[in-house]
């Protein structure tokens, strides 16, 4: 057994088990079937060589089977076809088959067999199968299933129909890289003249290499080795015998050098190996760009609602600076305001987030994407997975669409969530409890100023002696305080609001920064990971796919 072949095999294996959906269809159930097939055939062991004699009506594909049997097993005939299913010649050193043989023809499904005692062929499983031109749907669905199985193919060919198109564009076309397993036998020499069959020959020895297929240089045998150089074309007769022991010295070297399985095998998986490197394309980058990924965050902040939260904090910090900062009088009308995170269901403390999983089920009170926003984010996730998806083959831009939309009904849910969970620049600035002390003072001043004043209305009202009352500069202490009071704390609200706005302007700033954050990496988790795990498939693909050809 050929490690190297079993290595390659277990290479195509994991091919297979991550092909579906990322390879066109028939790829990777090739893909597959061919791990089942070689895996199959190589559990029946070398010690068999399995040759199918297949071709089309009226060609002598039988009359060949049965001179190289030496006798008559199948029945011949020259107007119809006679083969309905396929029969095995099995060539032995002793009339008695072996488990092993019996078990590789239940394999094969060919339960027609006898045994032919010969030594020089022993090892040999000769199959006589359908004609692949009959009208019978059964026939040709017999040979399909056989050429995808045996180790050696002997197409029969006439002289009048060895051109035909359905073979060529059917069997030699598509098996062209199992030139090594392949000899095409010219039987019905007998009826060229002498002068005509070199030409002959060489006329399909053209249409192979037209084909696709590597030719042997006429006249060489099989290497001893087994290991050819290209599809053998040799001219015989099975009615006079002309040039059968040729052919039986040809099977006979492959079926010696117990090589015919491994060169079959290796074939199939060069095939597809060839088809691999079409469906995989050459992808531009191995992950998703910066600049799409940036697109693709401010689509989501955006249908978010970063804005409406950036406004809300700021809207929140000019509200609470007029609270705990602003002139009294004011803060007693704005406490009666509801604060605009507490709206959005955002005043709580927040913490953020590395991970779709440890955010919390609270909710925002934030309302639903807007049409143009959902558009947005839509179009950023179709530029994102074309980016990625460059130089690659149409399935897997398709896969990429898929996997970068497949979470597409998470996002709305997921960005709430993540809003809800974002670091909001909520904290209070220590300058704002210090001038919300002095306005107290001013306060307290204007008030014991206005209250000073109205004791001396009530005693001048009442005729009665003014107190004795001091005086800064021409005005009495009172109104200093009354008057002093209010224009200070009007003149400190006015400065306290001027850099609260300002404060409230850069954590809106922060705001929006910090909800972009939380919304890209919900982007990341939902959107970019899964394309950059694909990514990473396709690589891993096209790493094992080279590994194929070693």
């Amino acid at each position: 057994m050929n490690d190297g072949l079993l290595q390659r095999l277990d290479v195509l294996n994991e091919i297979a088990t991550l092909a579906p959906g990322r390879l066109p269809d028939d790829v990777a159930e090739r893909a597959r079937s061919t791990v089942e097939r070689a895996r199959g055939r190589l559990g029946h062991g070398s010690s068999h060589t399995v040759v199918a004699l297949a071709g089309s009506t009226g060609s002598g594909k039988s009359s060949t089977f049965n001179a190289l049997a030496g006798r008559d097993l199948a029945v011949t005939g020259v107007r119809r076809p006679t083969t309905s299913v396929t029969q095995a010649a099995v060539f032995e050193r002793s009339p008695s088959l072996g488990a092993d043989t019996v078990g590789l023809l239940e394999w094969l499904d060919v339960h027609r067999h006898q045994v032919v005692v010969d030594d020089g062929l022993a090892g040999l499983v000769l199959l006589d199968l359908p004609d692949h031109d009959s009208t019978q749907p059964t026939h040709r669905a017999e040979v399909d299933r056989l050429v995808r199985v045996v180790d050696v193919f002997v197409w029969v060919v006439d002289p009048q129909k060895y051109a035909d198109a359905a073979l060529h564009r059917d069997y030699l076309q598509r098996f062209a890289g199992h030139a090594d397993v392949t000899i095409v036998v010219l039987n019905q020499i007998d009826r060229l003249a002498p002068e005509d069959r070199r030409s002959t020959l060489d006329d399909v020895a053209r249409l192979l290499a037209a084909d696709g297929l590597a030719v042997a240089r006429p006249g060489v045998v099989a290497k001893v080795t087994g290991r050819d150089e290209g599809v053998r074309v040799l001219g015989v007769s099975a009615l006079t015998g002309e040039g059968i022991e040729a052919l039986r010295r040809e099977i006979a070297a492959r079926v010696s050098a117990h090589r015919a399985l491994v060169d079959r095998i290796g074939a199939d998986v060069d095939w597809i190996a060839d088809d691999l490197d079409a469906a995989l394309g050459d992808p531009a980058s191995d992950s998703v760009a910066a600049a799409a990924q940036q697109r693709l965050a401010d689509a989501l902040a955006s249908a978010a609602g970063a804005d409406v939260v950036a406004d809300a904090v700021a809207a929140s910090h000019r509200h609470r600076g007029t609270v705990v900062a602003g002139w009294p009088p004011a803060t007693v009308i704005g406490r009666l305001r509801p604060d605009p995170l507490r709206r959005l269901g955002l005043e709580r403390p927040t913490r953020g987030v590395s991970s779709i999983d440890e955010l919390t089920p609270a909710r925002t009170s934030l309302p639903p994407p807007s049409p143009v926003a959902a558009a947005a984010v839509s179009g950023a996730i179709r530029q994102l997975a074309d980016d990625a998806a460059t130089g690659l083959a149409a399935t897997w831009r398709t896969r990429l669409h898929e996997v970068a939309s497949a979470r597409r009904h998470d996002l709305d849910d997921a960005l709430d969530r993540a809003v809800g969970t974002a670091r909001l620049p909520t904290d209070r600035p220590l300058w704002w409890s210090l001038v919300g002390w002095v306005q107290r003072v001013l306060a307290v001043a204007m008030v014991v100023g206005l209250v000073w004043l109205a004791a001396m209305f009530v005693v001048r009202w009442f005729g009665l002696p003014d107190p004795p009352t001091v005086k800064i500069g021409t005005l009495p202490l009172p109104t200093v305080l009354a008057l002093g009071g209010a224009a200070a704390g009007l003149l400190l609200a006015a400065l306290a609001r001027w850099a609260t706005a300002v404060g409230a302007r850069r954590r809106a700033a922060q705001a929006r920064r910090g909800i972009t954050e939380v919304t890209a990496a919900v982007g990341r988790e939902l959107i970019v990971a899964p394309v950059e795990t694909e990514l990473a498939t396709l690589r891993q693909l096209h790493a094992l796919t080279a590994r194929l050809r070693t």
